[in-house]
């Protein structure tokens, strides 16, 4: 199992789960249509296939398996009650903790009610996994199976598919070049000397320890792409973009367009 995390652009808010890696799906609808005219769609009984029309986009869906147990919860937690001196209890006396209580705030992100509940509309998010993954989108499906019930019917585990949908990075100017599958493979520098002239960012960290400006913004203020911020990670070593030390500098290299 790996953690993950989705972060609502909105809010800043950190939804973190486990993922089954072997249940990652992605898939590719190409943007066309049926060719219609205005009494009705273009056909014949000579074609064996329908003309299409390019619609100029698309849609990329991602599907993925989160996993939310009480018992994994309620041991993360421990540290945190041992300090508060929560734990002399016995426990079968703790509180019984109810897994759609972790579940809920993903299902929020699908909900278009307003409220402490929901956001008015599916808000965008991006997944976030390791440096290899920073992918904006919304959820447009949740499936929820639930497992291992107590005796007063308390569901303690919850297998939760999400199908989410991305949406486009707004670019500001022409994208420097990068490879044909970013979500897999790391830009490289086309001269590692730039380094040594680069400039650099110093990373402001807030009470909670998120990054006040994060390395897609950054990436996108810099170079006009968001996604180029796996370069920005690879050359800092940076494993993972949530998680940077109080007061640590970023080089951002020089690069340029094909």
């Amino acid at each position: 199992m790996e953690r993950v995390v989705f972060l609502v652009e909105q809010t800043g808010e950190r939804i973190t789960c486990l993922l089954n890696p072997e249940s990652v799906v992605m898939r590719r609808t190409a943007g066309v249509k049926p060719h219609a005219l205005p009494t009705g769609a273009v056909t014949g009984v000579a074609l064996s296939d329908d003309p299409l029309v390019a619609t100029g986009g698309g849609v990329t869906e991602l599907e993925l398996d989160l996993l939310f147990d009480a018992e994994i919860e309620r041991e993360s937690a421990a540290p945190t009650r041992q300090i508060a001196g929560e734990l002399d209890a016995a426990p079968e006396s703790q509180p019984e903790i109810d897994v759609r209580d972790l579940t809920r705030p993903i299902w929020s992100l699908a909900e278009n009610a307003e409220g402490a509940d929901g956001y008015g509309a599916p808000p965008l998010i991006r997944l976030i996994w390791g440096r290899s993954w920073n992918l904006p989108g919304v959820i447009v499906a949740i499936a929820e199976r639930l497992e291992r019930f107590t005796s007063n019917g308390v569901p303690q585990r919850s297998w939760l598919r999400v199908r989410l949908r991305r949406v486009s990075e707004s670019l500001g100017r022409t994208a420097p070049r990068r490879p044909a599958t970013p979500q897999f493979e790391l830009p490289v520098l086309d001269d590692p000397m730039l380094l040594d002239t680069a400039p650099y960012v110093d990373m402001l960290v807030d009470d909670l320890g998120l990054p006040a400006q994060r390395l897609d913004q950054i990436a996108a203020e810099r170079y006009g792409d968001p996604s180029l911020w796996r370069l920005i990670a690879s050359l800092n070593n940076i494993d993972h973009p949530l998680r940077l030390s109080e007061g640590m500098s970023v080089v951002l290299p020089a690069i340029y367009k094909a």
